[in-house]
């Protein structure tokens, strides 16, 4: 029969199979005497320690490296199971032994411990050395001394006497006091807060008779500043002078009531009654600065109010200002003395809150004096106060007239005129010509001061 070269080729190359069982046995041998010479490997090594070494299994086609370490366990004497193939490397493993606990050995030449974590030493201070004293003490802070309270010495307690004890007379006991318990000291809390409560109110009240400088105000209330300035208050006047049964009519009559340096032999007054006006005041006005010429201006309270800028400027241009009453009235000499002074009281208030000048001089309405109201009116502090010399411009007679009247004035004589009432331009033309006039012949014009 004829074979394929492949056939006989394969035939060739696998053993037979009693050749597979003598090879199966020599490597069981061959197993055998090496697991004796690791078992005296592994010995050898615990007393040494030594690099791992390896133990070469030899098998048909591939052999197994087994550590030293891993054999460390198997006991010469244990038996051994064959894992056996055909065609397959097989492996002689020991049996592995059965014990209550499991040991897994490591090699002695590593070390297993966990590394010790990292520390830093630190220098220990040295303890100062204690110095004896007599009595241990400790440094407080300095506190302020408070200042103490006034204290009140008790007085001295009155002498006493001893008496010894009766025979038989009962010994009496004070009671002790009794411990402070939680519910007693309850009950001296309210106490102790009522007392407190009327102390503070003694206190207080006995505070009442202090002085209000020295008390501070718990709230201060500010109230906004008012758009004008204030108006000052009104002031009566007051009695400055003696009773005075008639008026001034001249400069020396002037001189005995009111105290002063006399006036000079040529000096003449110039009064001017009935204003203020709007429209005559204030050319009057700067006909007097023109020519520096000092003046009364005697006022009337209602025509003070509405013209309260004119009036104002008659006191800043540093003229003297009369009282002539608030409504003008021409019987005023008739009028009960109560509405007399009603009358006089009223322009005053009307004319110092106005101008801040409180007059200390009264012309009557066209001159109508009586001896009541004379005495009346010095009683009330205001000087009465008529003329000298009168042109009547009042009735409007002409320029001429006006002129020639006050041209024929003599040193100490009052002169009258008037700025309100009516259409003053004759005044004013007239007095264009007689202050020049006047002043060329030497008299000088004063103020009634």
């Amino acid at each position: 029969m004829a074979l394929s070269a492949a056939a006989i080729a394969d035939a060739a190359v696998e053993p037979s199979a009693a050749e597979a069982a003598e090879e199966t046995v020599a490597a069981e041998e061959t197993v055998t005497a090496e697991d004796a010479v690791a078992a005296e490997e592994i010995a050898a090594s615990e007393e040494a320690p030594a690099s791992e070494e390896t133990v070469a299994l030899s098998m048909e086609e591939e052999t197994v490296a087994l550590s030293a370490v891993e054999m460390a366990g198997a006991d010469e004497s244990e038996p051994t199971t064959v894992i056996s193939a055909e065609s397959e490397p097989t492996v002689a493993l020991p049996r592995p032994r059965v014990s209550p606990e499991s040991k897994v050995t490591l090699p002695a030449g590593r070390d297993y411990s966990p590394a010790p974590e990292p520390t830093i030493a630190l220098p220990i201070p040295p303890r100062p050395a204690p110095q004896p004293t007599s009595e241990s003490t400790v440094a407080l802070p300095s506190v302020p001394a408070q200042r103490s309270a006034p204290t009140v010495a008790p007085p001295p307690s009155e002498p006493t006497i001893a008496l010894p004890v009766a025979p038989g007379a009962p010994v009496v006991v004070p009671p002790q006091a009794k411990p402070l318990s939680r519910r007693r000291l309850l009950w001296a809390i309210p106490a102790v807060a009522g007392t407190a409560l009327v102390g503070g109110t003694i206190a207080a009240l006995a505070g009442r008779g202090e002085p209000e400088a020295a008390k501070t105000p718990n709230l201060v209330v500010s109230e906004p500043a008012p758009s004008q300035p204030p108006v000052p208050a009104p002031t009566a006047p007051r009695p400055t002078t003696p009773v005075m049964k008639f008026p001034v009519h001249t400069l020396t009559d002037f001189r005995k009531v009111v105290p002063g340096d006399p006036f000079p032999a040529d000096a003449i007054a110039l009064t001017i009654d009935d204003g203020p006006h709007p429209v005559w005041t204030p050319k009057i006005l700067r006909l007097l600065e023109k020519h520096d010429v000092p003046a009364l201006f005697c006022m009337i309270g209602n025509q003070v109010r509405g013209h309260e800028p004119t009036a104002r400027d008659v006191a800043a241009d540093g003229h003297r200002i009369a009282n002539h009453t608030w409504s003008h009235p021409i019987d005023l000499a008739e009028l009960p003395a109560h509405k007399a002074l009603k009358e006089i009281h009223r322009a005053q208030d009307k004319i110092y809150s106005t101008t801040g000048y409180a007059p200390s001089l009264f012309r009557a309405p066209g001159g109508a004096w009586s001896k009541g109201l004379s005495e009346s009116v010095s009683q009330s502090g205001v000087i009465p106060m008529d003329w000298s010399a009168d042109p009547r411009d009042w009735a409007l007679p002409g320029v001429a007239h006006i002129t020639n009247r006050l041209l024929a004035a003599q040193p100490g004589q009052i002169l009258l005129c008037h700025d309100g009432g009516g259409d003053r331009s004759q005044t004013l033309a007239s007095l264009k010509t007689v202050i020049p006039a006047l002043q060329a012949r030497g008299l000088k014009f004063v103020a009634l001061m």
